[in-house]
């Protein structure tokens, strides 16, 4: 028998069934997507498709091709319209800052493609709105990356509440904060919430418990909420001073359609805090709880069980969701694998023609999200509560 030797993978075995990705914007997002993307084909062992990193655009020439050869992008685009009509492009994922976000995925999904936008949806409900009616009348898939619904813990701790596993939900309470304005004297430029799109932090994080909320304990119908910007006045890198408008906490009390009610909180100014994502559910039977700086466990009480108080579910055994497939029990999965998660379950939504939601968060949760940001804005202008209404 002759020896078979080194045999070659051609590329057309490799790639088979592949999807064309074009991603707009090589920032931060950009990076972490494409990062994602790559990592498709060793963490599921059967992936949907393989995704081709067909282009990434940028309107900094030098840095987006940079960026686009270290990724292994096929080519690059300077300009977002260009991206949104490549034939060879059928997702279009949409990494850039807020502002940015409604006109290009718009012009993308009237060209026939599937749509992927990181979060917030958009700057204003009436953006959002046009994005989701869009994203609805081309028939083309949507997705918004609320990456934390594709934490293990977090699509177990969804399982255990359908499960009845805690109950009737009573209160959800959930904070995301981060220290990154806490100093007065700070350069605008380094607080992310205060310059550029100078979205806030409302718009900028506030939207992850938001989210969160809904995904976990339903959906919200009214708001009591106070937003506050405490540093008004920031210098430049450069010395100059400019008035700050941009949000840096807020905090309300909301009820859920079913009864439940909670408290959502978000802020820039939590001293040191990094990235602080936590949420704690309580229910009739037991509670649940998580912490983002915490990721591969899930905090579990029950009443009744001889071990009075929390205890620590490591979500890392081959029987919990969303496993990173190639790590063994007891290997812990890095924030990463959340947009990896992510994106493998938009492109399996995609190639086997499934509804993104209830586990995605499609463009219709993201419209509701921008209208409970805004409702939580208006009451804190008015003082008063705002009950919801999603036309």
């Amino acid at each position: 028998m002759a020896e078979r030797g080194f045999q070659v993978l051609h590329n057309d075995q490799l790639n088979e069934p592949h999807i064309g990705i074009g991603v707009l914007g090589y920032g931060f997002m950009g990076k972490v997507h494409s990062n994602a993307y790559i990592k498709i084909p060793y963490t599921y062992a059967e992936p949907p498709a393989y995704p081709r990193l067909v282009a990434m655009c940028g309107r900094n020439e030098e840095r987006v091709r940079d960026t686009a050869r270290r990724f292994g992008y096929r080519g690059y685009y300077t300009d977002w319209k260009e991206l949104a009509s490549d034939p060879e492009i059928e997702i279009f994922d949409n990494c850039t800052p807020d502002d940015m976000h409604e006109a290009p995925t718009i012009a993308a999904a009237r060209a026939g493609k599937h749509v992927l936008c990181e979060k917030p949806l958009a700057m204003t409900v009436a953006d959002a709105k046009r994005m989701y009616r869009t994203v609805e009348q081309h028939g083309v898939k949507h997705m918004l990356c609320h990456n934390y619904r594709f934490m293990p813990a977090v699509r177990l701790a969804r399982e255990l509440i359908e499960g009845g596993e805690i109950g009737t939900v009573y209160q959800f309470r959930g904070r995301y904060l981060q220290e990154v304005g806490h100093d007065p004297d700070e350069v605008s430029e380094n607080v992310w919430y205060a310059s550029g799109t100078k979205s806030g932090i409302l718009l900028g994080i506030g939207c992850h418990i938001i989210d969160l909320a809904r995904f976990l304990a339903g959906e919200i119908v009214s708001v009591q909420g106070v937003v506050k910007t405490f540093n008004t006045v920031r210098k430049t890198s450069d010395g100059k001073v400019e008035e700050v408008s941009a949000d840096e906490v807020n905090c309300a009390i909301v009820e859920f359609e079913s009864g439940a009610v909670g408290t959502l909180e978000s802020a820039g100014i939590s001293t040191g805090r990094k990235n602080q994502c936590t949420w704690e559910i309580n229910g009739s039977k037991g509670s649940i709880c998580f912490d983002l700086e915490d990721l591969n466990n899930l905090y579990v009480h029950r009443n009744g069980s001889p071990v009075r108080g929390f205890s620590a579910v490591s979500v890392t055994d081959p029987s919990h969701p969303l496993q990173t497939l190639i790590l063994p029990p007891g290997h812990i999965a890095g924030w990463e694998y959340g947009h990896v998660h992510a994106i493998g379950h938009f492109l399996e939504c995609v190639v086997k023609d499934r509804p993104v939601a209830p586990y995605g968060a499609d463009f219709k949760d993201g419209y509701r999200v921008q209208l409970i940001m805004e409702s939580i804005v208006k009451s804190s202008g008015s003082g008063q509560k705002v009950k919801l209404s999603f036309s």
